[in-house]
């Protein structure tokens, strides 16, 4: 009976990983993000936001990779979340008042 029980455990379990891959989708979206302090506030944010697996700024190109549950979470809500930070998402533009507060180090051009 253990053994019955343990097996179907096992099988649900595995089932159900399964069905999450699914709805797993890595995106990269380009930002205006300049520094390390950057890279600190996007992933800080988005690695702790239900939904988002993974998040990783690569400051040179300024590209965000985002892996995410799209069952949990949009992309468009990841891109508004990246825009009320202060920086733009592709297309979509950074909260003008989030940018305002931004460091200067932090705004477009403030690294060069």
């Amino acid at each position: 009976m253990k053994k019955l029980i343990l097996m179907m455990i096992l099988f649900f379990s595995t089932t159900g990983l399964y069905a999450q891959k699914g709805n797993v989708q890595t995106v990269v979206i380009q930002t205006t993000a300049e520094c390390g302090e950057c890279e600190i506030r996007l992933e800080d944010k988005l690695n702790y936001t239900k939904g988002v697996q993974f998040a990783e700024l690569d400051v040179p190109s300024k590209q965000l990779t985002v892996k995410f549950n799209a069952k949990k979470i949009s992309l468009d809500e990841i891109r508004k979340i990246v825009s009320d930070l202060g920086y733009q998402a592709d297309e979509v533009p950074a909260d003008s008042k989030a940018y305002e507060a931004l460091p200067a180090c932090c705004k477009v051009g403030g690294m060069k």
